[in-house]
């Protein structure tokens, strides 16, 4: 159990990673206060041009120097080309000072090995940690094949 553990661990640290690395990219544009950026896809490359993950959102507003708002957050994070991880969020905002991204409405990790949910989540994107609040539930999915005694 404690290895199954580590690899979810290993495989979410990762993700977060990539994601701390795509919104760094997203909070160094400049945008007038108030302005509202709709239907964006913000792809992420890494440094041999391999797509690593793809930001979407619905809506984002920018709320201040430090606040953008994003409505209908979707991350994908690819893994050998195809869409491993994603993460969802419903309403969240990305604190540019802080390198920071929060949601008090809801956050879903939908992996291949683990489904994570919470109501709340307070992340730090240099550091990659942070907490989960309010609901949170974590469902290990059996990836064990049949043949794999």
């Amino acid at each position: 159990m404690k290895l199954q553990n580590l690899k979810i661990h290993r495989w979410f640290a990762l993700g977060l990673v990539f994601l701390a690395i795509a919104t760094w990219a997203f909070g160094q544009t400049d945008f007038a206060i108030g302005s509202i950026i709709k239907k964006f896809e913000l792809p992420q490359r890494d440094s041999d041009g391999k797509l690593r993950l793809t930001i979407y959102g619905r809506e984002a507003t920018v709320m201040s120097r430090n606040r953008i708002k994003v409505n209908g957050l979707k991350i994908d994070i690819y893994q050998n080309g195809e869409t491993e991880t994603v993460l969802t969020s419903p309403n969240s905002d990305f604190w540019r000072i802080e390198n920071r991204l929060t949601t008090q409405d809801g956050i879903a990790v939908e992996h291949p090995n683990f489904r994570l949910t919470a109501k709340e989540m307070n992340w730090e994107l240099e550091p990659s940690r942070g907490s989960f609040k309010k609901g949170v539930k974590l469902m290990i999915k059996n990836t064990k094949k049949e043949d794999d005694s």
